[in-house]
């Protein structure tokens, strides 16, 4: 071999101090250093005539094995042995060998190492690591198997150590950490439970307490808490360690206890028995012998010590006390039989019997017994002998099913009264083997046969059988008997118990399905201990790498699988250690040599002392994905489309390669999935935690479940599988949800039908959208509230400018000059374009409040009936001007006798003419289509256009807020893009819905259905209007004075200056006396110094509102008959009324109206007056609001008696007009008449007859 090796090389070979050898397959030595002839005791030419195989014992496994792995891999691992040595013992070595080639033929060359000291060392520290595991298995078996609570904290009493307190309770460690456990104990005890604590912790004492813990269940149970602080040498505390244990059970039975004693006591004195007590040395306690006085007539005084013994009878004293003194001596049962003389001085025959109350040491507490009276009994002794041990023994299996046989095997009826309560067996069904009925077909062969040898053996009889309970379910049970037996050893009956296991049955079984779903799962999933040592290694993990469990048992895992990682791995680890887990990309070499990527997450799992224990590895394959990413990035730009719908199917195609529960499990939206059978057959973490529920709260039927609105999608998609469903739906802790429902179905062949088998729903938190989309709403509501006070001005004065110029500018400039005329027109029709421009942005602006106003529910909805064909020929007239202007041709197809329909006619009347005057927006030519038609129980209205049409994917956004499909239609779309969406709200609030169908370039079609109104509500059409008003004229007096011939005064209040300027020249224009006031505290002093006519009230001002000015103004006498009339930029005039104020007007002001509510509330002299109007019908109050509000009355509605009497008492009306039937109800109008304020007020009664 060192034929041509430097001489270096011979020198370094025979000097080495490990041995080293050179040898053949079969094992003849060709070369070998000293040092290897010296392990066993030979020199290099004694050794060269020996085999390498000879040396070594005779283990041909370990060959066999040695010989494999040089033949596969060329190499082995080293492997410890032994080497006989010249005198004949083992010399125990450590070898290492490859094979190398040497003149064409392979030999093995080896190191060989004495490790005998080390293998004593090794064996001593072999010994100790052993204890130790030993010791550790001990003290984790304890932990987990005990039935307490453990825990640890800090010196400071921090606890970091929850792991038993948080399986019991159900908190999260984030919850339970830093002192949150103690929001699990119950919140009477917390206080108390903080101050022990904090004194122990402070004190470094012993920490013991009691208090109530509250479980997962929700249900909270007594504990007692000990626990004391772990000492260093130096007398500092490392830790605290404790324990809580459940006492709840003892509390119940303390409880129970002392309810027995009063039952006791009260026995004692009822009972029929002479009950007794004494002292352990035998003598009588006066106040456990009230029985004994009460028969014998003795005194307590005479009954004391021995004294009750006078009132037994004297030939009966001397067997009595000795049997006494005997039991008293021995401490055993004290049985005897003596005449007692009764306090009528009758002798009578008792059977008397005492038992020693022993202490827990064993010693005698007290003696209590009691004094049968006997005659007329002395034959039923031996039953009541018999009668008492099944007693005995039934107490101790009272919890359970109790059943009690013959020595022959048939069941007695009076003793199995909680068999046949379970089973529903009647006597004559259980007879004999009858009972053999109830229990499952499949469990009934072996249990007879059980049954039968253990009555032929007179043996114990265990076994387990399904138990059919007498609702029909089968139930586990656990099964045990045993024989009572007599005194001559034959078996008197048989006395058992069944007890139910089923809930640990049916946990054994969830366990091994949660361990085939882990063992199953597509992931590698591996565990190792803190020095890499796999100790879990699942199926996925052998499809990926190869290697089975068997093989990787205790290998370690990174020598196993060579590994590339992403940086450092000592930086991992220590991320690892500190943040308890790490998710990363690694490259791995399976066992065929082939490079895996794979999605690496590592999570820490640690003892319950806090020290890592063990990490658990999760592992996906990545490598098609990489592999995928890296072609992807190579594409150019033109096919970035097909990459992107490449890469979601790939994607696709690799999340169902991962698992489909490991994927539902994680998914961020909420998952129910149910069988057809109504069955929940999975949901994920997400669902859970949207509704605050836990598992055990999902076995069973959807049905069963507490959540509105999902039970109806799950119906909708059983029956409807071919439509998908979505709905908004109320979270837990007031959260909102958005579902999307769907059937499932199985994949069959092309040519056959698929085939539903249950329902998915998918339920998404949408609060944090509903939010936004609020902040965005309310935003643009209050940018459009802040412009409605410049669009006043800008508006008002135009108006004044406009008609100045026309009435007093125009006329004069009038002459034959062209140009000057071509001036006047353009100025004239700019002005026209101002105000029509303005008119145009108040009624965006109203769009905008409107949509507002309904997504905050503060519409006011004026329902009634309504004829269909009427609100489209209402529609067509307002919309006329625009068909003439466009050339477009109106057709309508109604059909006739249609029913009416229940809505409110102002907005349905919005709708209509928003869905007109858009198809005339988008129409050049053609004609425009309205239908009308029935549809079930509900009117169908449609408006068709011949124009451009939607484009599908358009479709869904045109009910959009802020959304304008016109984009891509027309150069200028006008509006906010409110229309169609206020439309949506509208119809759905009426129980409709609306929806449009398209064809791009073929015109569109937009429908929307209004339910058919069917009520049997009286018609407003029958109130006589004429003779109500004039009832109201007769008794409400106004003062309907002419006007003064001096000129009104009329007080301005606004802090905007503008504002007031516009007001002030409108109202000069028209007569009357203006003063203004800048804010709310200059109009109370304006007003108490210079009382005005009438006055103009701005709400939204500095100091003091304008709510505030009229609720002052109307509380003080001198000023409260003033007409208030608020101008303002937000809507609220329920507020408004309720104070008192006359009119309520919005900004942009329409100066016609302002005028017109001025002139009729001064022609009153006086506020105008208060109606209060209570119907049920819409339509009524609707009819009469307007008739009376046209006369300058207030008009307050109510559609109950709640709200009857709510608006009286804050309105005070001078006059109520009620339903009779409402009258009738709860005495409503004597009760209005005891209301301070209400005493003068007038009624008018509404009646059908």
């Amino acid at each position: 071999m060192f034929n041509q090796v430097d001489e270096c090389y011979r020198q370094l070979f025979e000097k080495c101090p490990v041995g080293l050898v050179l040898c053949r397959l079969d094992g003849t030595l060709i070369e070998m250093n000293p040092a290897y002839a010296a392990i066993a005791g030979r020199t290099v030419l004694e050794t060269l005539n020996l085999n390498y195989w000879e040396i070594t014992p005779q283990n041909y496994a370990a060959k066999s094995t040695i010989l494999e792995n040089l033949e596969r891999s060329g190499r082995c691992e080293p492997w410890d042995g032994d080497y006989i040595h010249k005198d004949g013992h083992l010399v125990p070595v450590r070898l290492c060998g490859v094979l190398v080639e040497q003149n064409g033929e392979p030999v093995i060359f080896s190191t060989v190492e004495d490790i005998s000291d080390l293998k004593r060392t090794s064996l001593e520290r072999q010994q100790s690591e052993k204890m130790l595991k030993q010791s550790e298995a001990r003290y984790r078996s304890l932990v987990t198997t005990n039935t307490q609570i453990i825990w640890v904290s800090t010196p400071e009493g921090i606890c970091f150590e929850l792991t038993s307190w948080i399986a019991y309770t159900g908190q999260s460690l984030a919850e339970a950490e830093n002192g949150g456990w103690i929001n699990a104990v119950h919140p009477d005890d917390r206080a108390y439970t903080g101050e022990v604590w904090s004194a122990a912790v402070a004190n470094r004492s012993l920490y013991q307490i009691e208090y109530r813990i509250r479980g997962q269940d929700g249900n909270y149970r007594y504990f007692w808490v000990w626990g004391a602080p772990v000492v260093e040498e130096d007398g500092s505390v490392r830790e605290w360690i404790g324990t809580c244990t459940d006492i709840h059970d003892r509390k119940l039975v303390e409880a129970e206890n002392q309810r027995l004693k009063e039952r006791y006591r009260t026995l004692v004195t009822t009972t029929s028995q002479i009950i007794w007590g004494a002292t352990p040395e035998g003598l009588g306690i006066s106040s456990e012998m009230l029985t004994w006085m009460i028969y014998t007539g003795q005194s307590e005084e005479e009954v004391e010590g021995w004294g009750w013994l006078d009132a037994v009878h004297p030939d009966d004293h001397a067997h009595s006390t000795e049997a006494w003194n005997t039991a008293v001596a021995k401490g055993g049962i004290y049985k005897t039989e003596y005449r007692v003389r009764g306090k009528d001085g009758i002798y009578r025959y008792f059977s008397v019997c005492g038992a020693p109350v022993l202490e827990a040491d064993g010693s005698i507490r007290e003696w209590i017994g009691t004094c049968t009276n006997i005659h007329d009994r002395k034959l039923a002794e031996q039953t009541l002998q018999q009668s008492e041990q099944r007693f005995r023994s039934l107490v101790t299996t009272i919890s359970q099913i109790v059943w009690v046989a013959t020595p022959e095997g048939a069941g007695i009826a009076s003793e199995m009264l909680s068999w046949m309560a379970y089973t529903g067996q009647s006597e004559a069904e259980f007879y004999e083997w009858g009972w053999l009925d109830v229990i499952h077909p499949d469990d009934r062969a072996h249990t007879a046969e059980a049954w039968t040898q253990a009555l032929d053996n007179r043996s114990l009889y265990q076994t387990e059988f399904q138990l059919r309970r007498h609702d029909g379910t089968y139930r586990h049970f656990s099964v045990c008997g045993t024989p009572i037996l007599e005194p001559d050893g034959s078996i008197r009956e048989w006395i058992g118990i069944c007890t139910d296991i089923h809930d640990r049955k049916l946990a054994e079984a969830e366990n091994q399905r949660l361990m085939d779903m882990l063992n199953h799962s597509s992931d590698a999933i591996i565990v190792r201990d803190m020095t890499n040592k796999i100790l879990y290694w699942n199926q996925g993990a052998q499809r990926l790498y190869g290697w089975t469990r068997e093989e990787v048992k205790g290998q370690y895992i990174h020598t196993l699988i060579e590994k590339t990682f992403p940086r450092p791995k000592e930086a991992i680890i220590a991320e690892l250690l500190q943040q308890g887990n790490w998710e990363g990309e690694v490259q791995h070499l399976s066992r065929n040599d082939r490079l895996i990527m794979v999605q690496s997450r590592w999570t820490l799992q640690r003892s319950i002392s806090g020290e890592p224990c063990a990490v658990l590895e999760i592992n996906t394959d990545i490598t098609a994905r990489k592999q995928a990413e890296i072609a992807l990035r190579q594409l150019n730009q033109e096919l970035e489309a097909r990459v992107a719908e490449r890469t979601a199917a790939l994607e696709n195609t690799l999340a169902e390669a991962q698992g489909l529960n490991a994927i539902l499990d994680n998914l961020a939206d909420g998952l129910l999935v149910t069988d057809i059978t109504g069955q929940i057959t999975h949901f994920n973490r997400a669902f859970l935690a949207m509704y605050g529920l836990t598992v055990n709260a999902l076995k069973g039927d959807y049905r069963e479940l507490a959540i509105f609105g999902l039970a109806d999608l799950v119906e909708k998609t059983q029956s409807h599988p071919s439509d998908v469903f979505a709905a908004e739906v109320a979270l837990a802790k007031e959260r909102i949800g958005q579902v999307v429902a769907t059937a499932i179905f199985k994949r069959t062949a092309d040519n056959e039908p698929q085939a539903c088998f249950g329902s998915a729903l998918l339920i998404r938190d949408v609060t944090a959208e509903k939010e936004i989309d609020k902040m965005k709403t309310d935003f643009i509501s209050t940018v459009s509230h802040e412009l409605r006070t410049p669009l006043t001005s800008v508006l008002g004065f135009a108006s004044i400018i406009k008609e100045k110029l026309e009435s007093d500018v125009f006329p004069i400039l009038a002459n034959e000059d062209r140009k000057l005329q071509k001036t006047i027109k353009r100025v004239g029709d700019n002005l026209k374009i101002i105000v029509s421009e303005a008119e145009r942005l108040t009624s965006l602006i109203n769009d905008v409040l409107d949509i507002a106003k309904m997504e905050a529910g503060k519409v006011e909805w004026q329902m009634q009936p309504l004829d269909p064909t009427e609100l489209l020929d209402w529609a067509t007239t307002s919309t006329a001007a625009l068909f003439e202007t466009n050339g477009l041709k109106l057709i309508t197809d109604i059909e006739p006798e249609l029913p009416q329909v229940i809505g409110d006619r102002n907005r349905l009347l919005q709708v209509l003419i928003n869905l007109i005057s858009n198809a005339i927006k988008f129409t050049e030519s053609g004609s425009i289509t309205c239908r009308i038609n029935q549809q079930n129980d509900a009117i169908c209205i449609s408006v068709i256009d011949t124009g451009v049409g939607i484009a599908p994917e358009d479709q869904p956004k045109v009910f959009e807020k802020f959304r304008q499909v016109g984009d891509t239609l027309t150069d200028k779309p006008k509006g906010t893009g409110l229309g169609l969406p206020i439309c949506k709200q509208i119809v759905e609030h009426h129980g409709g819905r609306i929806w449009v169908e398209s064809e791009l370039g073929q015109g569109s079609t937009f429908s929307f259905i209004i339910p058919i109104y069917t009520s049997d509500r009286k018609s407003s059409a029958k109130l006589n209007l004429d003779a109500l008003v004039k009832q109201l004229k007769e008794h409400v007096i106004t003062t309907a004075a002419v006007l003064n011939e001096n000129r009104k005064t009329i007080l301005v209040v606004d802090d905007d200056t503008n504002i007031r300027e516009l007001l002030r020249q409108q109202l000069e224009n028209e007569g009357y006396n203006v003063r203004e006031a800048k804010d709310g505290m200059d109009a109370i002093h304006q007003i108490k110094t210079a009382r005005p006519d009438l006055i103009l009230l701005d709400v939204m001002m500095p100091q003091i509102n304008g709510f505030d000015v009229a609720a002052v103004l109307k509380n003080d006498p001198h000023t409260a008959d003033i007409p208030i009339i608020i101008l303002s930029i937000i809507e609220n005039k329920e507020r408004g009324y309720h104070i008192g104020i006359d009119r309520y007007l919005t900004k942009p002001i329409n100066t016609e109206k302002l005028l017109n509510e001025i002139g009729l509330l001064l022609s009153q002299g006086t506020s105008s007056k208060k109606v209060l109007v209570v119907d049920k019908n819409a339509s009524t109050l609707k009819t009469l609001s307007d008739v009376l509000q046209t006369q300058g009355y207030n008009v307050i509605e109510a559609s109950n008696p709640q709200e009857c009497i709510h608006k009286a008492l804050s309105a005070k009306p001078d006059m109520i007009i009620i339903d009779s039937i409402f009258s009738q109800e709860a005495d409503l109008v004597k009760t209005l008449r005891f209301e301070k304020g209400l005493e003068n007020v007038f009624f008018i009664m509404l009646s059908d007859r």
